[in-house]
């Protein structure tokens, strides 16, 4: 195995950075935060139209991801979506995002490496909100996982297996 696999095995996403490279009409910009910087740079380009959902404007994901959901409703060709968050926000509006029709060349993800992550607990099959630590607990089956470096884009989220199969809930044993 080379240093490249070692440090970014195939299995977890990448974070491409650059302009897309189709023609873009339409520049949907999301952001967890205000996005300030990042709408101002965008606003430069005088050739695209620009519109910016950022999750202070909304109560909760949920209410962004129906307002995201809306305009891409009403979107035509040319649309080029741009997340930008930590991994459990960016993924879960790429999942809106491919169910109403965009490609994977039509959304950028620009990921905040702190922040939370989604994990699927493949005990319990429940899809949950954690931190970046290597080791949580399951918050439906109380096991201690162990956090993978494999990745579900389906999902949005990594694999949690077991830390200890010989004590999976952490009980002594007799």
């Amino acid at each position: 195995m080379n240093r490249t696999t070692e440090l970014h095995p195939f299995s977890v996403p990448r974070y491409p950075s650059g302009n897309p490279a189709q023609r873009v009409i339409v520049q949907v910009l999301v952001t967890q935060d205000a996005g300030q910087q990042r709408h101002a740079q965008l606003l430069a380009r005088a050739d695209t139209e620009l519109r910016h959902l950022a999750l202070p404007q909304y109560a909760d994901e949920a209410a962004l991801g129906e307002a995201l959901a809306t305009l891409l409703s009403e979107a035509r060709v040319g649309v080029h979506l741009e997340l930008h968050g930590d991994e459990a926000f960016i993924w879960s509006l790429c999942g809106v995002a491919r169910a109403a029709g965009l490609l994977g060349d039509e959304i950028t993800l620009q990921c905040n490496e702190s922040g939370r992550r989604m994990l699927f607990c493949v005990h319990c099959a429940s899809l949950q909100a954690g931190t970046c630590a290597d080791l949580q607990p399951c918050r439906q089956c109380g096991v201690m996982l162990e956090v993978r470096r494999h990745f579900s884009e389906r999902l949005g989220a990594y694999l949690g297996v077991c830390a200890d199969a010989d004590q999976p809930y952490a009980q002594a044993r007799p």
